[in-house]
């Protein structure tokens, strides 16, 4: 659902991911055989060089995230309130499939 390759199904996990991928990559990029995390290994390896590192983003391994959990937080509640609240066909009935009820 959410980027690419539909790894996110949380637009919360989304924003955490480009607040912590730099600071926290073990937590969200496989390792290697030598339990290094491979970062941007979804991306062909000629377009690594193109991932924006400018803040927000960037930092190192170990540091503390430049977004704090406030930030995450007031970010995706901005986005959220950028919805018109339209849902595709699919969504209705997928509600609808798991609550009996009809919207």
């Amino acid at each position: 659902m959410f980027l690419h390759n539909g790894v996110f199904h949380a637009l919360e996990d989304v924003v955490r991911f480009y607040a912590e991928r730099d600071t926290a990559p073990g937590k969200w990029y496989p390792r290697d055989a030598h339990g290094v995390p491979r970062k941007f290994d979804d991306l062909p390896v000629q377009y690594r060089v193109n991932v924006d590192a400018a803040p927000p983003f960037g930092g190192h391994p170990g540091e503390v995230p430049r977004l704090s959990d406030a930030d995450v937080h007031d970010i995706v509640v901005f986005l959220n309130a950028l919805s018109d609240g339209h849902r595709s066909a699919a969504a209705r009935a997928s509600q609808k499939s798991v609550t009996g009820i009809s919207h």
